[in-house]
C-alpha cells in the first residue's frame, strides 16, 4: 500500500545529510532533532523534504523524499534511467560510482561497530569494483498486474511501474523484454501468470523465460501462452515444472551454465532457470576466487547455503573433502551433477535446514578446518553459534546484508574467533545491496 505524502514542512527548514545509511537512505536531523531517512540525497547536502507518512506510526523518525536539493556534492549525478525517480528497483543512480563504492564501505563499517564490533585500523578493505556498472544482470524477475502492466514495484507502494528497458539488465534480456511490452497482450497472460523471470545463460547467451504461474493457473491454458512467447525466446518454463518450449527437449538444453577460470582452475556449474544463482556473473567468479583465498587449502570443508556448487566445486577441485549443506532439493540434486560432471568424487550434498544439520553434526563431533557460509538476506541468527562449536580453524562468511551479516558475526566472534579481514563486493551496482566476505580465525591459531 502507498504510504501517503504528509504535510510540507515550512520551506525556510531543511536538513543537512550526515551519512547515507542501510537501504539508500539519507540521514539528517530535523530542526526539534528528530531523524529524517531522506530518499535521493547523497552525504554534505543541504536539502528541503516532502515528508511521507511513516510506516505503522513511527513517531523516532520521519522518512521523506528531496524537494529540492539547496547545495549538491560533486558526486551528484542525473540518474540516466527515464524510469528512476518511479521505479524502486535501483536508489543510487543519483551517485557516482566512486561514491556509491565509498558510502556501501562506510555502511559496512557502521554495520559492524552498530552491532558491538571492535575493528582493528584497515580491518574492512575498500569494495571490489563491479566491471559491469549497468547491464550486469543476468535474471530479471518482473511482477505481472492484472491490467497488464509488468516492471517492478512503484517506490514505497505494491504498484507495478511497466518497464520495457531495464539498464541493469543484459542486452539480450532487454531485447526480449521490449518484444514481450510491444507483442504480447499482457492482460491475457496476466491470468494464469503473477511474475515473469527472464534468465540469460551466461556462456551461450540463450534466454530461459519462467512462468511463475498463479495458484489457479490451468495447464491448458498455460500450454497457449507458451505458444504466444515461444518466438521471443530459447526456452519457456513454468513453476510448475513444466517445460512448455522446446518440447520433449534434453535436460542439457533446460540448462544455464558459467565456466569458471580462476585460482589455476578450469570447470563449469550448470543450474536450471528460475533457480538461485548470483546475477552478476562476472563478479561472481571474483567473488569466488576471493572465497578459494580466503579458505586457505583445507582438507575438510563444510559449505552451508551450498546452492548448485558455487564454492563447494572449486573448493573440492582445489583438494578439500567437501559437505555441502543446501534447502533446495533441487538445488542439491544440480550441486551432485556439478561435482560429478567435473570428475569429483570427494564431495557429499545434504538437502536440509542449516540450522539443525550444524547440530547434528555438532552432536556427532563433526570435524572441519573451514566452514564457508553464503546464507540468504535474513543471515543465519542463533544458529550462528553452532559454529565456533565445530571448531574450525577458519570461517568464511559471505552476506548481502551488512546488519544481519553483523549480527551473526558478533555471535561467531563471541565463540573464541577473531575477526581478520572484511571484503565489501560490489555485486549490485546502483542499488544500496553490498555484498560482505569476512574472513574469522579460531583464536589463538598460528
Amino acid at each position: 500500500m502507498t504510504r501517503q505524502v504528509a504535510d510540507q514542512p515550512p520551506e525556510n527548514k531543511s536538513v543537512f545529510i550526515e551519512k547515507l545509511v542501510h537501504g539508500g537512505w539519507g540521514l539528517g536531523r530535523l530542526p526539534d532533532g528528530k531523524v529524517a531517512l531522506v530518499e535521493g540525497a547523497l552525504p554534505g547536502e543541504q536539502v528541503t523534504l516532502q515528508l511521507l507518512q511513516a510506516r505503522g506510526g513511527r513517531r523516532d523518525y520521519v522518512e521523506a523524499t528531496v524537494a529540492k536539493v539547496l547545495n549538491s556534492v560533486p558526486e551528484r549525478t542525473k540518474a540516466p534511467c527515464p524510469y528512476y525517480t518511479e521505479c524502486g528497483g535501483c536508489n543510487l543512480q543519483h551517485a557516482s560510482y566512486s561514491a556509491q563504492l565509498r558510502m556501501k564501505a562506510e555502511i559496512v563499517i557502521e554495520s559492524l561497530q552498530r552491532a558491538g564490533i571492535s575493528l582493528a585500523q584497515d580491518i574492512v578493505l575498500p569494495p571490489l569494483p563491479s566491471g559491469e556498472q549497468f547491464g550486469y544482470r543476468y535474471r530479471l524477475r518482473l511482477h505481472l498486474e492484472s491490467n497488464g502492466n509488468l516492471g517492478f514495484h512503484r517506490r514505497r507502494s505494491n504498484r507495478v511501474v511497466p518497464i520495457n528497458h531495464c539498464l541493469l539488465a543484459t542486452a539480450g534480456i532487454n531485447t526480449v523484454l521490449n518484444r514481450v511490452q510491444q507483442e504480447i497482450d499482457l492482460q491475457i497472460l496476466a491470468r494464469q501468470v503473477e511474475e515473469l523471470e527472464y534468465n540469460q545463460c551466461p556462456e551461450s547467451g540463450r534466454i530461459f523465460l519462467v512462468l511463475h504461474a498463479k495458484k489457479q493457473a490451468q495447464t491448458k491454458e498455460l500450454h497457449n501462452l507458451a505458444a504466444m512467447l515461444a518466438p521471443m525466446a530459447d526456452n519457456v518454463q513454468t513453476t510448475q515444472g513444466l517445460c512448455l518450449h522446446p518440447q520433449n527437449a534434453s535436460e542439457q538444453t533446460l540448462l544455464l551454465h558459467q565456466h569458471f577460470y580462476h585460482s589455476g582452475l578450469n570447470y563449469t556449474l550448470h543450474w536450471p532457470a528460475g533457480s538461485f544463482f548470483q546475477v552478476n556473473s562476472l563478479q561472481n567468479e571474483n567473488l569466488v576466487s576471493l572465497a578459494m583465498d580466503a579458505a586457505a587449502a583445507p582438507k575438510r570443508a563444510l559449505d552451508l547455503f551450498c546452492g548448485s556448487g558455487n564454492f563447494s566445486i572449486p573448493m573440492a577441485l582445489l583438494g578439500a573433502q567437501v559437505l555441502g549443506i543446501e534447502y533446495s532439493r533441487i538445488t542439491t540434486r544440480w550441486a551432485r551433477q556439478n561435482s560429478k560432471l567435473a570428475g569429483l568424487k570427494n564431495t557429499r550434498f545434504v538437502s536440509g535446514e542449516a540450522a539443525k544439520e550444524l547440530a547434528a553434526l555438532h552432536h556427532s563431533k563433526a570435524q572441519f578446518d573451514t566452514i564457508l557460509l553464503d546464507p540468504p538476506r535474513q543471515g543465519l541468527g542463533k544458529a550462528a553459534t553452532l559454529l565456533p562449536k565445530l571448531a574450525p580453524k577458519r570461517i568464511v562468511s559471505i552476506s548481502c546484508d551488512p546488519a544481519t551479516h553483523a549480527r551473526d558475526l558478533r555471535l561467531i566472534l563471541a565463540g573464541g574467533y577473531r575477526l581478520l579481514k572484511v571484503q565489501p563486493v560490489d555485486m549490485f551496482p546502483q542499488t544500496h545491496h553490498i555484498e560482505t566476505m569476512a574472513i574469522l580465525e579460531q583464536a589463538g591459531a598460528d
